[in-house]
């Protein structure tokens, strides 16, 4: 009798359903992926990669309003010119994939 019951309860315990659903929109979510330990870079990389496929435009602004004045922009380029590991915020952002090779690929 034993034996049919501890049976009995591991087959239910089996056939039970898990109610731990979880969506592809859930799992590229912002708050998802910061909480599994993914970095910064590969959480905004995702969220313009997934809104580029499905046409929305991100809303998310790139540059500050002070990286857009004269002054700052020239300083930024010649730093950028002499260290080409700095961040330009060209990652991503506005770029074109041509399919056929053109006078610019040189």
């Amino acid at each position: 009798m034993k034996k049919r019951l501890i049976i009995l309860i591991l087959t239910g315990l089996f056939m039970a359903p898990a109610y731990a659903e979880l969506t592809v929109k859930d799992s590229t979510s912002k708050e998802y992926l910061q909480n599994q330990g993914y970095s910064e870079a590969f959480v905004n990389s995702l969220q313009k990669s997934t809104a580029r496929a499905n046409g929305e435009p991100l809303a998310e602004p790139v540059e500050k309003e002070y990286y857009n004045q004269p002054v700052v922009k020239a300083v930024r380029k010649f730093f950028m010119y002499i260290d080409p590991s700095l961040d330009d915020h060209s990652f991503m952002n506005d770029h074109n994939i041509h399919t056929s090779p053109s006078y610019e690929d040189l």
